[in-house]
């Protein structure tokens, strides 16, 4: 066998998607993609339907993967913002894939895994910022670390390099994904611009001043190549995020220029509360500006974006080993929330 075969789990999450799409377009690489409901619509890369939590199906799905050389770790056991993400079921899931690939793909080279800025705690309260990648574990343990001490054990004994990366508040155009950032601002500007409302920054006022991070997922699914191809990245972890810093105050106003509304002032509320009953509102918004319908559940995680704007400390990581090593590209936050805003209206699903 020559060139690569790319094994990504969790192909229909938004990090696994544009990793997928971004794999098959390189040349000698292919990509088999597997989660419990991969993509209907596929580019170039064959899909499996497996659930990654059941050991026996992943046995016997995988055991025929004989060219696989790079597992790419993008999947997540389901979880909520309200509750500690479980540690033994993300590890188990992760174990049956390698426990499955590893006595057959005997030209296995890389494992990757897709973690976050949890690593640090940033979700439990103020940590230490900019984080870096060598700064010690926190307290709660987390499955990140479980995962990692796992594929570290493994690497050792196998032969095989493993690196991985460490993104925050990941963000991409994809219709349909859950945990969307661009998606719940856009719902909600949409909803409040029909109810005759300037555009109110909806969470606290300290995260409104407070300095954030955003992640492009195209942007990171081309550093998470870069890290497996390049020798000098196996066993290392690397932050990943644009490169820059940005504060909410300074992008709402530009976010209501682009909806053509008023900006107002922060009106701190509960999204899950607030936007429980405007259903309605929004299906207006679908039927006069010619929508493609999407069920009010569906169009916006509303606990996930009090998630996001509730913290009142700063949300920093350090990419300057990113750079060191040699990966340089980086992404204007604020343009790229114009560009997303812009492709969901393009795709008729935000007026």
């Amino acid at each position: 066998m020559s060139g690569r075969v790319a094994l990504i789990a969790g192909v229909s999450g938004v990090v696994g998607l544009r990793l997928a799409e971004h794999v098959a377009t390189l040349s000698g690489w292919q990509v088999i993609g597997i989660a419990r409901r991969p993509p209907v619509r596929t580019a170039g890369y064959r899909t499996l339907a497996l659930d990654l939590t059941d050991r026996a199906a992943c046995l016997a799905a995988l055991v025929d993967l004989r060219d696989v050389t790079d597992v790419f770790w993008c999947a997540r056991y389901d979880h909520s913002t309200t509750t500690r993400e479980p540690i033994a079921e993300n590890l188990a899931m992760l174990a049956n894939v390698l426990d499955a690939i590893e006595p057959v793909a005997r030209g296995l080279r890389h494992v990757h895994l897709v973690q976050g800025s949890k690593y640090y705690g940033s979700e439990l309260g103020p940590y230490r910022t900019p984080a870096k990648e060598s700064d010690p574990r926190v307290v709660p343990d987390n499955w990140y670390y479980a995962q990692e001490d796992l594929v570290i054990a493994r690497a050792r004994t196998r032969g095989y390099g493993y690196s991985m990366s460490r993104p925050h508040g990941i963000c991409d155009h994809a219709p349909g994904i859950a945990r969307s950032m661009a998606m719940v601002i856009a719902v909600y500007a949409a909803v409040s611009r029909e109810l005759g409302l300037p555009l109110c920054f909806p969470g606290t006022a300290a995260n409104y001043a407070a300095l954030y991070q955003c992640t492009d997922a195209g942007l990171l699914a081309r550093a998470i190549v870069w890290m497996a191809t390049e020798p000098r990245c196996a066993g290392e972890a690397f932050n990943v995020t644009n490169g820059d810093y940005v504060r909410w105050m300074h992008l709402w106003p530009r976010f209501a220029q682009c909806f053509g509304m008023e900006h107002g002032p922060v009106r701190t509320v509960r999204l899950a509360q607030a936007m429980a009953d405007r259903e309605s509102v929004w299906q207006r918004v679908t039927a006069r500006h010619g929508l493609v319908e999407t069920p009010w559940e569906q169009a916006a995680l509303w606990p996930y974006g009090d998630f996001i704007f509730t913290p009142h400390w700063d949300m920093m990581s350090d990419t300057s080993k990113l750079r060191r090593y040699g990966f340089w590209e980086t992404v204007d936050t604020g343009e790229m929330f114009l560009d997303l805003f812009a492709r969901f209206r393009a795709g008729r699903i935000i007026p």
